[in-house]
């Protein structure tokens, strides 16, 4: 599969916090309510639905040029799932076929270039933390999109609270999957590392980035008990492991676990900025448009949710 067409999973969280008075300071606390009676007896979970099924027949926001319609629905449980299709529309212009140089056809203003997406929402009782996975293809995905119509629909129908989407940082999940998959490698990166390139005795060169990697197998190094005075004593990346033979400074590291046969990445050099996702292209089937078939992309991304609900909810 190309890389611009790779498949992840993007995990996110939901919550909702109940508007407080202008009276109140900023440094407050998030006034977080429980997601199955967050007013005193309206389920997220119901209302959402009910999101999701306004998906179907309001489809756009002119406000901001969105398109996006909801399909083949499905509840189970305190979760809902299903497709999305997205694009954005305002904006004539000609498209073009790249190998032949011709005009195929002149996109109207009415016109939206939407793509699939699968979803999944899962609104736990007593709790005030949700999960909500959302599919990306390639540097494609709806979480702005998503956020805009669910913000709207909640202003409209409950002005009193605000819904809260944030991306699923937590480094104790990363260090729960460190923990209980099986480390394969660490690989050493180095980032830009200049190549010099002679491209004519008398145009000069011009230096080429790229990037370095030093990988060490996990069957040279106990990594684990390393990762591990890693996180506890909180220091530096470059001091996890020590390339004197190689005369290597590296930037960060990476390691790769196998975790129930799927490969995850972590950098822990950017820890902070991790989010908890993965690439399942090579899991899903591709149907002759080049996107995930329903069936393989649900059954993926419902084992996927059972792993990060004993993550989250242990």
């Amino acid at each position: 599969m190309k890389e611009s067409m790779r498949i992840f999973l993007s995990a996110y969280t939901i919550r909702i916090e109940k508007k407080r008075s202008k009276n109140y300071k900023d440094n407050y606390p998030p006034n977080y309510c429980q997601l199955n009676c967050f007013n005193g007896y309206d389920d997220l979970l119901s209302a959402m639905s009910i999101f999701i099924q306004k998906l179907t027949i309001n489809r756009k926001n002119d406000s901001y040029n969105i398109y996006m319609k909801a399909s083949n629905i499905q509840d189970e449980g305190r979760s809902i799932s299903g497709l999305i299709e997205s694009g954005i529309y305002g904006i004539s212009s000609n498209l073009r076929d790249v190998d032949t140089d011709s005009i195929n056809y002149k996109k109207k203003k009415s016109d939206a270039d939407v793509l699939p997406f699968y979803f999944l929402i899962y609104i736990p009782k007593d709790t005030n933390e949700g999960i909500l996975l959302l599919q990306r293809t390639g540097k494609y995905g709806i979480r702005t999109h998503f956020g805009i119509f669910l913000d709207k629909y909640f202003s409209d129908n409950f002005p009193g609270f605000s819904i809260e989407i944030n991306t699923l940082v937590q480094e104790e999940i990363i260090k729960r999957i460190l923990y209980g998959g099986t480390i394969k490698k660490l690989r050493c990166v180095k980032y830009q590392a200049p190549l010099d390139r002679v491209d004519g005795l008398d145009e000069g060169h011009e230096e080429i980035p790229y990037n370095m990697e030093i990988v060490l197998s996990a069957n040279k190094i106990p990594f684990m008990g390393k990762i591990q005075n890693f996180f506890n004593s909180k220091g530096s990346i470059k001091s996890l492991i020590e390339l004197r033979d190689f005369n290597f400074d590296y930037d960060t590291v990476k390691v790769d676990v196998d975790l129930d046969g799927s490969i995850r990445t972590f950098d822990l050099g950017c820890l902070h900025k991790a989010r908890t996702y993965y690439d399942i292209s090579d899991q899903v089937v591709i149907d002759s448009d080049d996107y995930p078939t329903l069936q393989s992309i649900q059954t993926i991304t419902k084992i996927y949710l059972r792993e990060v609900i004993n993550q989250m909810y242990p």
